[in-house]
């Protein structure tokens, strides 16, 4: 088995010590559907399309400026998201060569692609997506246009509100444990949220991405209702707890994580409590540990990235191919980003944070950022043997592949930190 870079861009502005002035833009657009269509994951799901909508579905923009370079983020409440035209539109037409499309995995959302990225044969799915692409072109449009002096803040926090679903059975083989009513918290998981603030220059704080790994599934398949489930619910309570700031949802390593808290009553009502008890636990933590952020120093250099295409063989069909991209940002000397878009368990995530030698890595699943296609689960070595759901079900790509995407990661870092010599060092 081998990877294959087929695309490869390297974007490195020229290296200056002195400081560079920072700019941000933040901006907000409602998704959910006009329409009820199928809804997201749960193979098993009975009431077929969306009756109604609980709560609205969003997609939050933050554009980045650094000297002449700019990045875009956008959050979005839904299950996935691959979109080749936005990409190019965010790069040709706004000048942002850098957009994280970075889905929460939502499972009470509209299903509108199929696996991958093949074209969808639903007249409806097709409709949304591009109503959809064109709501998200807007919102990075108006971030854009809005773009204030900034400063960037961290904070970390710990709060155990996931299980590892992956348990180990008498067979010497792992299973999914799908619904854990007991709340049992078993492991192994990532349990820290780290949050990354963009403050105004002598202002106010104006965003708060919250990068947490577990999955969005408080609501089981029974809930026929749209909903941005306990992302949505955190986001709404830390708003409205920091006034004049957009919070934005980053989803991890959760590919093997469930919620502790699942709302599996079948009752609407007594489910949608359940949703907002994880996200209020989550949402009251979060307001707690923004007090305690602290200012990086002030960004000295643009933006470096790297964004490439790997071609890894079909788990089980060897002539078939998986395209991955992804993308490694580096936006200062403390700060990097792996973007991988699919569903990476939490030993990934941990891989990247352990060995990512800078002091804020962050780890963005569930992003769509460089072409290729969705990738699905991808696990790493240990859970793709004993198997399991999204380690030897219900996932395509090769074993190993996990791994190999996030040393790509790890070896792009060093090259945009410029640590590859062309000769040998000293001894």
């Amino acid at each position: 088995m081998r990877i294959v870079t087929v695309m490869a861009t390297l974007a490195l502005a020229a290296t200056a010590h002195a400081e560079v002035e920072l700019k941000a833009g933040v901006a907000r657009v409602e998704i959910t559907p006009s329409t009820f269509m199928q809804m997201y994951g749960y193979a098993n799901r009975k009431c077929g399309p969306a009756n109604g909508t609980h709560d609205p579905l969003f997609a939050k923009a933050l554009v980045l400026q650094a000297g002449d370079s700019r990045l875009a983020i956008v959050t979005m409440d839904l299950g996935s998201i691959v979109s080749e035209n936005l990409r190019r539109d965010v790069a040709s037409k706004l000048n942002i060569p850098v957009l994280l499309l970075s889905a929460s995995h939502d499972h009470s959302a509209p299903a509108f692609l199929p696996y991958g990225s093949a074209p969808s044969s639903s007249p409806e799915a097709t409709a949304y997506l591009a109503e959809l692409e064109s709501k998200v072109f807007g919102a990075v449009q108006e971030a854009s246009k809005a773009m204030f002096p900034a400063k960037l803040g961290i904070a970390r926090g710990s709060l155990q509100l996931g299980y590892n679903r992956l348990l180990l059975r008498d067979d010497g083989r792992a299973r999914a444990l799908f619904d854990n009513l007991e709340r049992v918290p078993y492991g192994p998981v990532d349990p820290e949220f780290v949050l990354l603030r963009v403050d105004e220059v002598g202002g106010s704080p104006r965003a708060l991405l919250v990068h947490y790994a577990t999955h969005a599934v408080v609501l089981g398949p029974t809930s026929c209702k749209y909903s941005a489930d306990y992302p949505g619910v955190m986001q709404a309570m830390v708003e409205k707890g920091m006034p004049g700031a957009q919070v934005m949802f980053v989803q991890g390593g959760a590919g093997d994580i469930n919620p502790l808290f699942e709302g599996r009553s079948g009752k609407e009502d007594e489910d949608f409590k359940v949703m907002q008890t994880m996200g209020e636990l989550l949402g009251a933590e979060v307001l707690r540990t923004n007090k305690a952020v602290k200012p990086l120093s002030p960004v000295s250099e643009p933006f470096r990235w790297k964004s490439e295409v790997l071609t890894f063989n079909d788990r089980w069909e060897k002539d078939k191919k998986i395209d991955v991209g992804i993308t490694t940002v580096l936006m200062s000397p403390e700060i990097a980003i792996a973007a991988v878009p699919g569903e990476a368990m939490h030993k990934l995530q941990r891989m990247w944070k352990d060995q990512a030698d800078v002091a804020v890595p962050l780890f963005y699943g569930y992003t769509y950022s460089s072409g290729g296609t969705w990738a699905g689960y991808i696990p790493d070595l240990r859970s793709a043997a004993y198997g399991g759901y999204g380690a030897d079900v219900t996932t395509r790509i090769e074993v190993g592949a996990g791994e190999r995407i996030m040393l790509r990661h790890l070896t792009n870092l060093y090259e945009l930190r410029g640590m590859w010599r062309d000769k040998p060092g000293r001894p």
